[in-house]
């Protein structure tokens, strides 16, 4: 479970200087990490990391079906944090296309 946190931390930190691109990749494989070796609440947050990115690059459809997901997540879990989170990012607005 440490390992697929850490993995989450460094896509987290990527994100922040994506300019090489690989944040994408890097948020996609903790998520998968996540599936694998942590746990549901953890997974969930994960989700909405890999969201909001996905959102900020325009890839509407995957961070609506990862918000969709971490809600279901949230709602078997009764959590309430984890809820508001996940619909918080659903009423984020898609970026403007140029």
């Amino acid at each position: 479970m440490l390992r697929a946190e850490r993995d989450l931390a460094r896509a987290r930190l990527a994100t922040l200087d994506d300019g090489h691109g690989a944040a994408g990749e890097a948020l996609a494989g903790a998520v998968a990490g996540l599936r694998q070796q942590s746990t549901p609440y953890h997974l969930g947050h994960g989700l909405l990391d890999h969201a909001a990115w996905l959102t900020a690059h325009g890839e509407t459809d995957a961070a609506a079906a990862a918000v969709t997901e971490a809600t279901a997540i949230a709602v078997r879990l009764r959590c309430q944090p984890l809820i508001d989170r996940a619909a918080s990012r659903a009423a984020v607005p898609a970026p403007l296309a140029d």
